[in-house]
């Protein structure tokens, strides 16, 4: 009987302990988790954005130009307002936004733009617009 209790009182303290770990063990981990996500920093549309659209989209997507979208990227709120399929801007979904999608690889229609030039954007460039959309798509 005795052996019982002893064995009894071993499993109690075990279990409070481990419950105890566990606790402190999971507000590590949530401290931790905090330290380790990089803070990225808000995307500009004048100083990272709009220099990506005016050397790889405005030799085409200019109102003097003429493009089947009707798709004018000369300032934010041409962008914003869009073209004959609509807006190529989503705020909050860069990767649900036409224009990301059409400067990526397999856009769902057409050709990956840019269509005249051999050189596509690279995967930095593509992810500054998808980042910027994904905070919001915002006149800065």
């Amino acid at each position: 009987m005795r052996n019982f209790s002893l064995l009894i009182i071993f499993a109690l303290a075990n279990a409070l302990a481990g419950f105890t770990l566990q606790q402190s063990g999971s507000k590590d981990k949530k401290k931790n988790s905090e330290k380790n996500y990089p803070r990225v920093a808000a995307v500009s549309f004048s100083k990272d954005v709009f220099p990506i659209i005016k050397k790889h989209c405005l030799p085409c997507h200019a109102s003097d130009s003429d493009n089947r979208s009707e798709l004018v990227l000369e300032s934010y709120d041409d962008i914003i307002t869009g073209g004959k399929h609509g807006t190529p801007v989503v705020p909050g979904k860069g990767s649900e936004s036409l224009i990301v999608q059409k400067v990526s690889p397999n856009p769902p229609f057409g050709k990956q733009m840019p269509l005249m030039t051999k050189k596509k954007l690279n995967d930095g460039q593509i992810d500054t617009l998808r980042m910027w959309i994904d905070q919001g798509a915002k006149k800065n």
